[in-house]
């Protein structure tokens, strides 16, 4: 068996982003004195679904790079799969908006991190089934 040496890497990061974002979650969820549920705080809402987001993607993503790197997928590849997808994931919680009004860029980040993640897996499951 080939050793995996890139994909722990990626969901090394992940998991560091997912713990950053969940605590974020907990700090607003303390502060708003809200268990369970977004209590009908904006605020709340809006950090469920920046870590929310990360959940629905980041084991498929992770699944993808290590299925490719067993594949024996050159290096390079992996490291551009793997750090564009972090850095997708990075850019759509700074960018995602909540409210109206935001700046355009705010909007132009999370279509960017929303269609690139979607490309980036589409394209991921292509060199799995084709590689």
């Amino acid at each position: 068996m080939p050793a995996i040496e890139i994909t722990p890497f990626y969901a090394g990061l992940i998991a560091l982003l997912m713990a950053a974002l969940s605590t974020r979650t907990a700090m607003t969820r303390i502060k708003s004195r809200v268990p369970l549920g977004d209590g009908g705080n904006p605020g709340l809402a809006l950090e469920i679904r920046r870590f929310g987001n990360l959940a629905e993607y980041a084991a498929m993503a992770m699944l993808v790079l290590l299925l490719l790197e067993l594949k024996g997928i050159p290096a390079p590849w992996l490291h551009a799969f793997g750090g564009t997808f972090v850095g997708l994931r990075l850019l759509h919680p700074i960018s995602f908006y909540g409210t109206p009004g935001q700046p355009k860029w705010r909007i132009i980040g999370r279509v960017i991190s929303t269609a690139g993640t979607a490309t980036l897996l589409a394209v991921g499951g292509v060199g799995l089934v084709v590689g």
